[in-house]
């Protein structure tokens, strides 16, 4: 008589379990990746990657710009994420202050919000220069690299700070990505210190973003706004002036945020040790 007490039952579909991870690989690559490539990171047998891509490509979720081109996720993720940060309030009480920041210095603006243990970008609005920036819906934040996640981490209180420090497994995108913990944490210092991250190229060649925190009712960095601008129309001099309009915002749309009663979950590790889960 076997007497082995069952485990949980896995009541998961394989074939679902399957497309979610070859999303999760194109999310992480904008610019596309060949059929071998996705074969290679997911494990998966080529044939069965190359069945589930082409259905994806008729429903439009995945694109491809000719026979053997790169594969990268299609416009109806753009239109799903839209769909699901338009129900959001943060989303609806940041839009005014995205549009005053987009009138105020004429470059694309973006809204980054915590959630689920994570940080991701909800909202953009964009310039209407011909050559301006732009950003994938709900991209994942660096809080290593990224403006706006810089912005967020920096004022996490200490103890989560360190904690989210120690847990980073921080990815060079560009050259002059910062990967050294050591570095790293010397940054939010002095982010925290001035009041604004800056992200110089650290993410995209030739791109320059500035971000300020948001705060939710708690007090608790729930977000951040952020300017990007191609590098050939930055400088210090703009970043300075720009920087004290940017907190401002912030400020302002904190005081909403306060006022709305929203609380948002910190951006930090699922497995955050019991004492520093906020109560």
């Amino acid at each position: 008589m076997n007497t082995d007490t069952p485990g949980p039952r896995d009541h998961s579909i394989q074939l679902i379990d399957k497309v979610a991870c070859l999303i999760e690989v194109l999310r992480h690559h904008p610019k596309g990746l060949s059929l071998d490539e996705i074969a290679t990171r997911t494990h998966y047998v080529k044939s069965s990657v190359h069945r589930i891509l082409q259905s994806l490509k008729k429903h439009s979720y995945v694109e491809q710009d000719g026979t053997g081109e790169p594969y990268r996720l299609g416009f109806q993720f753009q239109l799903i994420a839209r769909g699901i940060s338009g129900g959001s309030s943060i989303v609806q009480l940041a839009r005014p202050f995205l549009s005053r920041l987009v009138a105020s210095w004429n470059e694309t603006a973006y809204l980054a919000v915590t959630r689920g243990g994570r940080a991701v970008f909800l909202d953009v609005e964009e310039t209407h220069r011909d050559l301006r920036l732009v950003g994938p819906m709900s991209a994942e934040v660096h809080f290593h690299a990224t403006a706006a996640g810089k912005a967020i981490a920096a004022f996490l209180p200490d103890e989560m700070r360190e904690y989210l420090a120690a847990s980073l497994d921080p990815e060079r995108m560009t050259g002059r990505t910062i990967i050294s913990r050591m570095e790293i944490e010397l940054e939010w210092r002095e982010v925290r210190r001035r009041g604004y991250a800056t992200n110089d190229e650290e993410t995209i060649p030739g791109a320059v973003f500035v971000a300020a925190p948001l705060f939710d009712s708690r007090g608790a960095p729930c977000g951040s706004l952020s300017v990007g601008m191609p590098k050939s129309r930055c400088s210090s001099t703009l970043i300075a002036k720009m920087a004290p309009d940017l907190m401002e915002v912030c400020s302002q749309l904190t005081i909403r945020i306060e006022a709305a009663g929203l609380v948002f979950r910190p951006c930090i590790p699922q497995q955050l040790p019991p004492n520093l889960v906020p109560a």
